[in-house]
């Protein structure tokens, strides 16, 4: 072969390669492109399942709808991949949602994929609420029923905390068995129970509710591969890796979680998008009011506010959680806490 040739082959060979390359660079600029694109969706899906899921009423009543929060998820997920208005494309993308998972104060809930057969005959999809798991925990001498928050529910396995027996369950803020005298004797005889430290008590309790929520959010994650096979989508969904500190972020709060999987790539390389995202209810502690009795008027304080630490007589133990609530009751503003609304008048009233 004269050299002439081994050149044209070798040109040959090099524009192959960097065509292959230049495709291969292409194809993931595209995917990198797309991934940006569904984490965006779904970022704006989640956010608008979240501030859905909890609401303040004007009486302050705070209402948590986790109907209503899956509802706004879905339909805002359908908006942002463009299928609002195509119902088929609109179920061939829910499928790619095995779980969503909310929580509240005293459990949680998993929505998950089911099916269920037509008066036609056909297997149809669809999605359907669990009942709620609740935060239970238990040793050798109690079941725990934890909360988001402090309160705890206890069940008094040996009668430890009412030798009488005459009541063995228990519903308080776990503090109180650390320093109400009544407990005093129970502290003595079991000073190693894992409730007298708040140490030991918070790892315990968080690694209980991320240990029951990844367990529960996996069988369905996992069950739900039956499930989309009968519909064409061929993939091992299983609950995708997330660290236990993104959990824990999350657990003292009314939170949604939403496991994306399978949903393909534009670039033809046969890739798919996976994961889990998360949001946290945005009403919290620091949104809550408190009334205080100053004199002839009342001052609602924010729960952050120094002055509420001090001396001063609430005039009721619940919190408020909207301005306008506390307006409604007369109160004024706490000018030390930046709290909103109309400060009280530096007068005291005439009495006759």
């Amino acid at each position: 072969m004269k050299l002439n040739h081994f050149l044209l082959v070798f040109v040959i060979i090099v524009i192959s390669t960097v065509v292959i390359l230049d495709i291969k660079t292409d194809n993931l600029k595209a995917a990198i492109k797309d991934k940006k694109q569904i984490d965006q969706n779904l970022d704006n899906a989640i956010d608008d399942g979240i501030s859905s899921f909890v609401r303040v009423e004007d009486d302050s009543r705070m209402i948590v709808d986790k109907g209503s929060a899956v509802n706004s998820f879905f339909i805002s997920l359908a908006s942002s991949f463009g299928v609002l208005s195509d119902q088929q494309a609109k179920e061939k993308l829910n499928l790619y949602v095995p779980v969503v998972c909310v929580t509240v104060e005293d459990g949680y809930y998993i929505f998950y994929s089911d099916t269920y057969t037509g008066t036609d005959g056909k297997t149809y999809a669809t999605k359907r609420w669990s009942e709620k798991f609740p935060y239970y925990y238990e040793d050798e001498e109690f079941i725990y029923g934890f909360t988001l928050g402090n309160q705890v529910t206890l069940y008094d396995k040996n009668c430890l905390l009412d030798p009488s027996g005459n009541q063995k369950i228990f519903i308080m803020d776990y503090h109180d068995l650390q320093n109400n005298e009544e407990y005093a004797a129970f502290r003595a005889s079991r000073p190693n129970n894992m409730i007298l430290s708040d140490a030991k008590y918070s790892e315990i309790k968080n690694g209980t509710l991320v240990g029951l929520i990844q367990d529960s959010m996996g069988y369905y994650t996992s069950r739900h591969n039956r499930i989309a096979a009968q519909f064409g989508i061929t993939y091992d969904f299983a609950l995708p890796a997330i660290d236990r500190s993104v959990w824990e972020s999350y657990l003292s709060r009314h939170s949604m979680f939403v496991v994306f999987q399978a949903y393909p790539y534009h670039d033809g390389s046969g890739e798919t998008y996976s994961r889990i995202a998360t949001a946290g209810a945005k009403v919290s502690k620091v949104d809550a009011f408190y009334l205080e009795q100053k004199g002839w008027y009342l001052i609602y304080h924010r729960s952050t506010c120094l002055e509420l630490q001090g001396d001063g007589i609430l005039f009721l133990d619940e919190p408020f959680f909207t301005v306008k609530s506390c307006a409604k009751t007369g109160a004024y503003a706490c000018p030390k806490c930046n709290a909103q609304g109309a400060f009280a008048p530096d007068y005291m009233p005439i009495v006759e």
